[in-house]
């Protein structure tokens, strides 16, 4: 997945959950909304100088997945000169341990992330399991179409979806199961457009646990998406 294809992702996943037009660039959702989800970053290749990407290993050198694959071939895999003592352990790992990056397995069309297992056309993401269509995401499992997401398992089109299951269509939901178009919802159950929402469970058009008719909903939902377009972001949050 390249960055074209990245922001096309972006774009479709945010008219569905918002019912606008995405109007951030690639670089603008990252920064808005994977603020805080540790994903790839760049480093170099200590052994070839290329670029590799990897989730933050600090003090570790690292190597492309291809390296250490190319490596392997030849059989020049390092090997200390002597072991007489754990010093001589020790300072051998310190230079020849690295950590491998760009790392993928049984997984196509992955670009700029580490960590993929069973899963198709990745954008800047780690720790993926059996997952399409991924961008600025961690720890997923099962999931599709998501943005800015970790920690959940089967949610589709969501963006900022947390420690969550089974969700659709959502915006900023945590701790939950069974949503469909939510948005700032935690540790709840089988909602249907609902808002500002805790710890309930079988409703719909729910806002802070108070229910209104699907007429007075919608207007206050087009008010919640204005001030999220215009004003979530790093230290607004509303904890979500």
């Amino acid at each position: 997945m390249n960055e074209g294809q990245a922001k096309e992702l972006v774009d479709f996943v945010f008219k569905d959950v918002f019912a606008r037009e995405n109007p951030f660039s690639l670089d603008e959702i990252q920064r808005k909304f994977a603020f805080d989800v540790d994903i790839p970053e760049r480093v170099k290749d200590s052994v070839t100088g290329r670029d590799t990407w990897s989730v933050k290993r600090r003090g570790v050198p690292a190597m492309a997945m291809e390296t250490a694959g190319e490596l392997h071939k030849k059989g020049t895999i390092p090997k200390p000169e002597k072991l007489n003592a754990l010093d001589d352990v020790f300072k051998f790992w310190k230079t020849s341990a690295y950590f491998v990056g760009d790392r993928y397995i049984n997984s196509t069309d992955v670009t700029v992330s580490d960590a993929i297992f069973d899963s198709n056309s990745v954008y800047r993401s780690a720790l993926i399991h059996d997952c399409q269509k991924v961008v600025f995401s961690k720890d997923n499992s099962h999931c599709k179409q998501i943005v800015a997401s970790k920690y959940n398992d089967t949610a589709t089109s969501c963006i900022r979806a947390l420690d969550s299951a089974v969700v659709t269509s959502c915006f900023a939901v945590m701790w939950s199961k069974k949503l469909t178009k939510c948005m700032y919802v935690n540790n709840c159950y089988d909602l249907y457009e609902c808002m500002f929402c805790s710890n309930i469970d079988t409703r719909k058009y729910c806002i802070c646990n108070m229910q209104f008719t699907k007429e007075e909903y919608e207007p206050l939902k087009q008010m919640a998406i204005d001030w999220t377009i215009k004003n979530f972001g790093k230290g607004n949050t509303m904890g979500f």
